[in-house]
């Protein structure tokens, strides 16, 4: 299972979290978008979650990149699979509403999925995110009922690619 260790787009580089992009990072998950999986957070947690994305890379060598839009990073995507009893996961967040709307998180997830290899990836939504179920949606994916959300928010919907069912 691999993934490059940047991605361009036609407006977006997909790369490594770096330490700049600490303080947007945990912006927001000290904030209210992060509801639906299981924040916000106090800020040592924020760091803490920070740091173990970092750490995924170094275990794994694949996980999640920093969406950077013209030099800054204003998202995440990527592969979350910190724990073997868990499925392998495409993630992607933007961290601030006023980046919703423009495709930013479609076309990283997008260019995430074309450039994986690896075992089929599973997407969780919170059944009220709408626009992560129009993301899920858009990149082929599709709700399956019979599969209960994750052990860390049994809430959400899952998701998978309709080819991998």
């Amino acid at each position: 299972m691999t993934l490059p260790t940047t991605i361009s787009t036609e407006r977006l580089t997909l790369r490594p979290f770096e330490m700049r992009d600490l303080e947007g990072y945990v912006a927001y998950y000290t904030g209210d978008r992060t509801g639906g999986v299981g924040g916000p957070k106090p800020r040592h947690l924020a760091v803490k979650q920070f740091m173990a994305i970092l750490g995924q890379w170094a275990l794994r060598g694949y996980g999640r990149y920093a969406i950077d839009l013209n030099g800054t990073a204003i998202g995440h995507t990527g592969v979350m699979h910190y724990d073997e009893t868990d499925p392998i996961e495409l993630t992607w967040t933007l961290w601030d509403a006023v980046h919703e709307g423009f495709g930013y998180a479609s076309e990283a997830a997008q260019a995430v999925l074309a450039a994986w290899k690896g075992a089929p990836l599973t997407v969780h939504v919170m059944p009220t995110n709408t626009r992560s179920v129009n993301v899920a949606e858009r990149l082929g994916y599709t709700h399956d009922p019979s599969v209960a959300g994750p052990h860390y928010a049994p809430d959400m919907m899952t998701f998978r690619l309709e080819a991998a069912q």
